[in-house]
């Protein structure tokens, strides 16, 4: 049997294996690509470790622009630069703004590749185009003043300073930011255009800029604010802008049907006919224009001329409650449809005993919870808007009965003086005994009518005789006798009115005072409110008022829409009860205070009592 040989396994590589000999290099050298080995220079070597670490620069930076939005320019030195130390200049590539700072150079220096640091992953939650300019320009909008920054870039600083600027203040839950300009709300535009370029309404006043955005928003608005604030135009814009919304099929077709031609669609209530009559009048300047029936309705007016205004149908009504009432109890008048109600000057409406008659006109208006057809009257239910010289406890218990979660807006400190109204005093130191017969009802008092005639001359010198003045009284028969007092030193253009006076009459007079026809209006306090007559230069008090806000309101009739105005208001010690209240108000407003009014025994009294 022949043998077998067993031959193991050779393995693989075998630790005692030779190494290959030279000359089976040189006999394989045919079928290898090794070369020969080329000695290098320690310049060469350290050029070529340069490019290898400028490609990796360059690969990194690419790989990070993919992943980056935002760009900056990194400055990678060329290797020609580093060999020979040259000053050349840069070179840019493209990268990430943090990654740019990352690979110029490592946080650390270790002996490790370059794509081995982990920190040049880092990746800001935030990053900017350029960090150091972006916060200049931070810095420099955070810095100016809001009438320099556009709306949207607005602060809740910039909001808070600019209701300083023009003595804001508000109440309540979800107020709206104030009007900075009127394009920058959603009036209607061809309201804008009729403000701005027919009627000159260029910029707002303070309670138009904060009681419109509220009032477009359908919000109830109380707006506390003094006289001649431009309280109608802050109420009429939103009734106008209510108006304008409304489906025009519904204002085209059915509105304009006899059964619908006694039923407004926004209701102005005013204390006075005077007033009333002045709201008209502004609210038909926009009227005519836009297709809007405007009708007063107040006491003095026949009701045939209320049937003949309704014949072309109604869109507002503008009334004194009393009348209001008896035109809708005869049926002239249907408030079914009003779903936009204005009250101004509603603490005077209280004063003169209108509660129970506002309690009554509310009961004929839709109810404030009511739903109304949003289809075609574009609006959740009532809308109420009220102004206020005033918050008496009437006028909040109105507000909590018939407004629903109300904005209470201030403009101003109620009460405090007003600043463009030069007032002054002429103070007649008389005996306790005979103080009740100097405010009499029934004479002159020869020293006030020596001091009247010394004013107006005076200020006639210094306008150069083209003045308009108002005299306030007390009486009807003292205004009757101030006229003729006047007219026999030479003032005959003089008109009077008082509560005796027919209304025909009266608004025949106080359209030859607005004409300057007449440039001396005597009156009551009839004439305190709602009387907008531009540029009465000077007030005069020939006696102070028994109410001391009805003064207030007296010397509102001048300062108006910006200008400035002058009251002289001559006092006795039949006025002592408001001397307390007129110090503080003269205080408060940061005015001077008479001396004899400081010395004053009442002043002296009410100071111990405090």
């Amino acid at each position: 049997m022949p043998s077998q040989t067993l031959q193991l396994p050779v393995p693989l590589l075998s630790p005692i294996m030779r190494p290959v000999s030279v000359e089976d290099l040189i006999d394989s050298s045919s079928q290898s690509s090794l070369v020969k080995p080329r000695f290098l220079t320690k310049k060469e070597r350290k050029k070529l470790a340069l490019e290898k670490k400028h490609n990796e620069k360059i690969e990194l930076v690419n790989r990070l622009h993919s992943r980056h939005e935002t760009v900056k320019r990194i400055q990678v030195p060329d290797p020609e630069d580093e060999l020979e130390g040259q000053s050349k200049k840069p070179k840019f590539v493209s990268g990430s703004s943090h990654s740019a700072k990352t690979v110029g150079k490592a946080k650390f220096n270790f002996e490790w590749k370059l794509e081995d640091d982990t920190s040049s992953q880092y990746e800001p939650l935030v990053t900017y185009e350029d960090d150091s300019n972006n916060l200049d320009v931070k810095t420099a909008i955070s810095d100016s003043h809001w009438s320099d920054k556009p709306l949207e870039q607005m602060t809740a600083r910039d909001w808070r300073i600019f209701r300083e600027d023009y003595n804001i203040s508000s109440k309540g839950s979800d107020i709206a930011n104030p009007l900075r300009t009127w394009k920058e709300s959603s009036i209607p535009s061809q309201l804008i255009k009729l403000m701005i370029e027919s009627f000159g309404y260029e910029n707002p006043t303070p309670i138009q800029r904060t009681t419109i955005p509220l009032a477009l928003s359908q919000r109830d608005v109380v707006g506390i604010a003094e006289t001649g604030s431009g309280k109608t135009l802050a109420f009429l814009v939103p009734l106008l802008s209510y108006l304008l919304s409304i489906d025009s099929n519904y204002m085209e077709l059915d509105h304009k049907k006899e059964v619908n031609s006694n039923k407004p669609l926004g209701l102005i209530l005013a204390p006075t006919r005077e007033l009333a009559l002045q709201i008209t009048k502004e609210a038909s300047k926009f009227g005519e224009k836009l297709g809007f029936n405007v009708v007063t309705i107040i006491g003095g007016h026949q009701y045939e001329e209320t049937i003949h205004s309704l014949r072309n149908g109604v869109h507002i009504v503008v009334a004194t409650p009393g009348r209001l009432i008896d035109s809708v109890e005869r049926g002239l008048i249907n408030l079914s449809r009003c779903h936009y109600l204005i009250m101004d000057e509603a603490d005077k409406m209280i004063d003169m005993g209108f509660e129970k008659s506002l309690q009554s006109i509310m009961s004929f208006l839709p109810a404030a919870n009511e739903v109304v057809e949003r289809e075609i009257y574009k609006i959740k239910r009532r809308v109420t808007l009220m102004f206020t010289a005033t918050m008496s406890a009437p006028i909040e218990k109105i507000t909590k009965n018939y407004l629903s979660n109300p904005a209470y807006l201030y403009i101003g400190n109620v009460g405090e003086a007003i600043d463009n109204i030069d007032q002054k005093f002429e103070y007649i130191n008389s005996p306790n005994d005979s103080a009740a017969n100097l405010n009499s009802a029934e004479e002159l008092d020869p020293t006030k009518t020596s001091k009247l005639i010394s004013f107006i001359k005076s200020h006639a010198h210094q306008e150069s005789n083209s003045y308009s003045i108002i005299i306030f009284a007390n009486y009807k028969k003292i205004c009757e006798l101030l006229s003729a007092f006047l007219e026999q030193h030479g003032f005959n253009k003089s008109v009077v009115i008082h509560g005796s006076k027919s209304q025909e009459f009266r608004e025949r007079a106080i359209d030859n005072f607005r004409s300057k026809k007449a440039n001396i209006l005597i009156a009551t306090d009839i004439a305190a409110r709602g009387i907008d007559v531009p540029n009465v230069s000077l007030v005069i008090n020939y006696q102070m008022s028994r109410k001391f806000d009805e003064y207030i309101h007296r010397i509102g009739r001048t300062g108006r829409a910006g200008n400035k105005g002058t009251s002289y208001t001559i006092m006795d010690d039949s006025d002592s009860e408001v001397f307390p209240e007129l110090k503080k108000f003269l205080a408060k407003g940061h005015k001077k205070c008479p001396n004899w009014l400081l010395q004053h025994e009442s002043t002296r009294i009410q100071l111990l009592q405090e």
